[in-house]
């Protein structure tokens, strides 16, 4: 009687290519921006169009029958109507020319960056505010201080200090601040203004 012969499992394949290779980190995220001005005037042109919209189905709606009264885009049009050349369009065309200039000028400005890098190789940041939070609790935290209000930029950290009056606080809350602050790229200057005391 003969034997069958075993028959062979397939088993997972390690690709040439990739066997051994070391896996690539990922490409370091890019810096967080703020919301732009031309955010704002895209949402005042919706209210606009949304309003129109509305006056649109209104009149519609006149003209149907369904509702009382008379079209408000034909009095508006009737408003217009035999209108002659006057003095006081050419300024009112050159302020829609320089509003709409604004308007594109906004649209292509660069949106505001609001956040600090960290010393990392995956794009790591910190947004101003949580910036704020780090050096109101690092100087909180000094000996002497009462309270600490903290407002923050990319580049300069302004901090009010309460105190109980001791000479060097400042200085030790300057430093503490800096120590906490010291992962980021590029750390903020910090400014202290002691109530009572110097910066």
């Amino acid at each position: 009687m003969s034997t069958p012969s075993a028959t062979p499992v397939a088993g997972p394949v390690d690709n040439p290519r990739t066997a051994g290779a070391p896996v690539a980190a990922m490409d370091a995220a890019k810096a967080p921006v703020g919301p732009g001005a031309i955010s704002v005037v895209g949402l005042v042109l919706a209210l606009l169009l949304t309003a129109l919209g509305a006056v649109a189905i209104r009149d519609a709606l006149v003209i149907a029958r369904f509702l009382h009264g008379t079209p408000w885009t034909a009095q508006a049009g009737g408003a217009v109507n035999g209108l002659l050349p006057a003095a006081w369009m050419v300024p009112v065309g050159a302020a829609l020319v320089l509003f709409g200039l604004w308007l594109l000028l906004t649209a292509l400005r660069p949106r505001p960056r609001r956040a600090i890098s960290v010393t990392s190789t995956t794009g790591v940041f910190l947004r101003t505010r949580d910036v704020s939070r780090l050096a109101q609790t690092a100087a909180e935290q000094v000996e002497g201080v009462l309270a600490a209000r903290v407002r923050a930029t990319r580049r300069t950290l302004y901090l009010q200090v309460r105190s109980t009056g001791s000479s060097d606080v400042a200085q030790h809350v300057r430093s503490a601040v800096s120590e906490r602050l010291s992962a980021l790229d590029k750390p903020p200057s910090v400014q202290v203004n002691v109530e009572g005391g110097q910066r």
